[in-house]
């Protein structure tokens, strides 16, 4: 996942609530410390959160799918 993905991801959980009070917590931190960095550093301090931000997102879509009642696209 780039961090663009990323990005992107958590602005759609921002608009539809799909997620908890702790996941949009961190994954706002890990934005702020991303945009901390001069834009020419942003690629390596992204990669130091990467693994943290892809664990998150998959259990979330995980739930999300689970709550909706959706199967994966290699399942249908």
């Amino acid at each position: 996942m780039t961090y663009s993905e990323f990005n992107d991801w958590c602005n759609e959980r921002a608009c539809d609530g799909f997620w908890g009070k702790n996941e949009a917590v961190i994954c706002i931190e890990i934005i702020r410390q991303v945009h901390k960095q001069p834009f020419w550093k942003r690629k390596n301090a992204w990669n130091e959160y990467r693994n943290i931000a892809e664990k998150i997102v998959n259990a979330t879509n995980e739930k999300i799918n689970e709550i909706l009642g959706e199967t994966d696209e290699t399942d249908r």
